[in-house]
């Protein structure tokens, strides 16, 4: 019998341990949803190659693969309909929540990072894309040329 117990206070625990993770990094969940809307929609079409890599990337993230696929789902969904209302205000709402984990710059560059593997998801990382991508860095404090690849002049 307090083997039993045990066992079911262990589960409550990791339980627990699951639900504070969520909690804690729900602002960089907001935040990457938010990127990913604002990569997906700099060149004014949101691609299925460009869900897949989102979701790809929610679901391997240690961090991020905590939450419901249907959570993310619902979250980049109501970022893009912002997009759908009015691009411009589409991005700056992005962008305000993008800048929530401007002060921690490990979440930050992963963000960047993932948005930019989304922006070549469809083979062709444009400059619509690098420019988004230049307004998420500089809403986070960091340096575009960190993560655009050189472009080659004629």
């Amino acid at each position: 019998m307090l083997a039993g117990m045990m066992d079911k206070l262990k589960g409550m625990g990791e339980g627990l341990r699951d639900e504070a993770k969520r909690t804690m990094n729900r602002n960089f969940m907001d935040a990457c949803t938010a990127g990913c809307a604002i990569i997906a929609n700099a060149d004014g079409i949101v691609t299925p190659d460009e869900k897949r890599k989102m979701m790809g990337f929610m679901q391997t993230s240690d961090v991020l693969s905590l939450y419901e696929t249907a959570n993310v789902i619902k979250a980049f969904e109501a970022h893009c309909a912002k997009y759908d209302f009015d691009a411009q205000i589409g991005e700056a709402e992005a962008l305000k929540v993008v800048s929530g984990i401007k002060n921690k710059p490990a979440e930050a560059r992963l963000l960047v990072r993932a948005c930019c593997v989304i922006a070549a998801a469809d083979g062709n990382f444009d400059q619509d894309e690098r420019a988004a991508v230049t307004r998420m860095c500089q809403e986070l404090g960091l340096d575009p040329a960190e993560f655009l690849p050189a472009t080659k002049t004629p």
